[in-house]
């Protein structure tokens, strides 16, 4: 996909009413897209990244009533079909000239529409369409041009947090642009003409790519080879932009709440979820440098793992774990594909090396310290489950050729930053000196 999808979207069955909104949009020079509704339907593409949503109140049956609950229904019904999960935070503004609905509105999709899914507005506003256009023609009224566009750049500017989430958004598209600009730069000079220009700026990409992961390995994943070499310098831009001192006092205002009241092990988990692993549907691979996967379930057996790992199931759980004896059934069996970055990047051959770990719910019961061989995860929350943490051993390895695991079912993905915690972890106790000394 190469256009992105819009992020000010207006829905409106009224075609004069919609364009008096994208009028201003265009004034503000903001791109916005205007959805002239369907009874059909909606295209779901074109709400894939929205994070203001312009609504009409009456998309259907303009007969007055006294019960808006039919719209107010239909209206949740559009939310639930339409609002990626992927797409991000969004603001629901009520473009109506029924300004007395909107708290009902309020009230019926706090109840509709469940608190963790994605189709639940950040924030409701309204936006009176009679007091800025002709209701009947559309056409916006008197001396009111000006006061609709800032009431549009209010209804966004007013929630200080989407205000800062959207600047962010805009600063890592400026990033990326500058990255882009710098990488164009790589092309000579007498190469820069347009016959020549896809050619030479082809060459570029194919050092760069050969350079992050080896010229042999390229052709296997081309995009993941430039990523890994331009993903760095993006990152560098984002973190190092100038800060307009509007953008700063936006983001003071956005992160203003109480950073210390203390989260349930749910919520913990929710936002160590984000920060720190990748989960379907993302795709991942049992041979994915991070990858945590299930241990087969032929495997979790006293034999099996005396003979793979020199260990039982209860020695596992009660002498390496710690674990009270009756806690053992509340613990999955895992394994972490581990092993350096570099020998990932470029395919290497040879066995792949995987750490046992069990996922251990919070609140499990223990007879002592955990031994200094275990390295210990954030609580983590994974599909609504109960809250974890990832409890890896680094004396238990595992080394398996890739066609060995083909059959084997991922969970999920740590993260760069956690898997270096715990490579660093594994590597640091492996490696660790002993002497004789007597004192």
């Amino acid at each position: 996909m190469i256009f992105t999808s819009p992020r000010f979207v207006v829905v409106d069955d009224d075609s004069r009413h919609l364009n008096a909104i994208l009028n201003v949009f265009q004034e503000l020079g903001t791109p916005c897209l205007g959805v002239t509704y369907q009874p059909e339907g909606l295209d779901k593409a074109n709400f894939e990244g929205v994070r203001a949503l312009f609504l009409d109140l009456h998309l259907i049956d303009h007969t007055p009533t006294t019960d808006d609950k039919q719209h107010f229904a239909h209206i949740a019904g559009l939310l639930q079909d339409n609002i990626s999960r992927s797409g991000g935070p969004f603001v629901l503004v009520v473009w109506t000239a029924h300004e007395q609905s909107v708290e009902p509105l309020k009230t019926y999709l706090d109840e509709a529409i469940d608190e963790a899914s994605p189709a639940r507005p950040l924030a409701i506003v309204s936006l009176p369409k009679d007091q800025f256009i002709n209701v009947g023609t559309g056409g916006v009224l008197a001396d009111k041009a000006r006061d609709l566009r800032d009431a549009v750049a209010a209804t966004i500017e007013d929630i200080p947090q989407l205000a800062a989430l959207l600047s962010w958004e805009a600063d890592v598209q400026a990033a990326a642009s500058e990255t882009l600009a710098t990488l164009m730069e790589l092309v000579p000079d007498e190469g820069q003409h347009s016959a020549e220009f896809a050619d030479r700026l082809g060459g570029v990409l194919a050092r760069l790519a050969g350079a992050a992961v080896g010229e042999p390995h390229v052709a296997a994943d081309p995009r993941a080879a430039i990523t890994s070499a331009l993903a760095p310098i993006l990152a560098d831009r984002i973190v190092n932009q100038r800060e307009s001192e509007a953008a700063s006092d936006v983001w003071k205002s956005a992160v203003a709440g109480n950073s210390e009241t203390a989260l349930d092990p749910m919520s913990l988990g929710k936002v160590n979820r984000m920060l720190h692993i990748a989960v379907p549907p993302e795709t991942i691979k049992p041979i994915d440098w991070g990858a945590v996967v299930k241990l087969p379930d032929a495997w979790w057996t006293d034999e099996k793992m005396k003979k793979r790992f020199d260990v039982t199931r209860c020695e596992l759980l009660e002498q390496e774990h710690m674990l009270r004896k009756e806690e053992g059934e509340r613990c999955r069996p895992r394994l972490v594909r581990i092993g350096a970055a570099c020998d990932h990047a470029q395919n290497r051959p040879g066995p792949l090396t995987y750490l046992l770990a069990l996922e251990v719910p919070v609140g499990c019961r223990r007879k002592g310290k955990l031994p200094a061989s275990v390295w210990s995860s954030p609580t983590l929350a994974v599909n609504e489950d109960d809250p974890f943490v990832l409890e890896v051993n680094a004396r238990y390895a595992l080394n398996m050729v890739k066609a060995c695991t083909e059959e084997w079912q991922s969970v999920y993905r740590l993260r760069e930053q956690l898997l270096m915690q715990l490579i660093a972890h594994a590597g640091s106790y492996l490696t660790r000196p002993g002497i004789v000394s007597l004192r």
